[in-house]
């Protein structure tokens, strides 16, 4: 027996026109097929109007992309309905946006996230970027850092 294959096309011209039902009417192959997180990486993409890609990139974040771990394994149907509110209620094409490549951090910059964890990545690297080799010895002392813990952020 084949697997059934859910079309992302039908996924997302169903989240487009807002049909909150289309996870209750697949089939069981359907459901087991169905990947949120691929499907959010659609969503969250459009071409086109300027208005509707921030629509798509604001639902999507604020509705799906906030809860989509805790509900993703358990809850799908509900997983769905958040998908379907995202919908602008007209017909849009959403390329698939690909996770961007992750830069390496230096070492300081690990040091800064842990000392200041609220701060922007932007601005972590922005003083990263600005601090010399006198500035991460005087952090260093000021954090009673021995050698040893030196090391690892040098």
């Amino acid at each position: 027996m084949a697997t059934a294959k859910l079309d992302i096309k039908r996924e997302l011209q169903a989240v487009d026109t807002k049909n909150y039902n289309f996870y209750d009417n697949l089939t069981d192959e359907e459901r087991k097929a169905f990947s949120p997180y691929i499907l959010m990486r659609y969503t969250s993409n459009v071409q086109g109007d300027k208005d509707i890609q921030e629509w798509f990139l604001e639902m999507t974040n604020e509705c799906v992309n906030k809860h989509h771990w805790t509900l993703s394994k358990n809850h799908k149907p509900l997983l769905w309905k958040l998908f379907a509110s995202t919908g602008a209620g007209i017909p849009t094409y959403h390329p698939y946006l690909a996770a961007g490549k992750k830069e390496k951090a230096n070492k300081i910059e690990k040091l800064l996230v842990e000392i200041y964890p609220s701060r922007k990545l932007e601005d972590i690297k922005l003083l990263a970027s600005m601090m010399s080799k006198d500035d991460c010895n005087e952090l260093f002392d000021k954090m009673g850092f021995d050698k040893k813990q030196r090391k690892e952020y040098e």
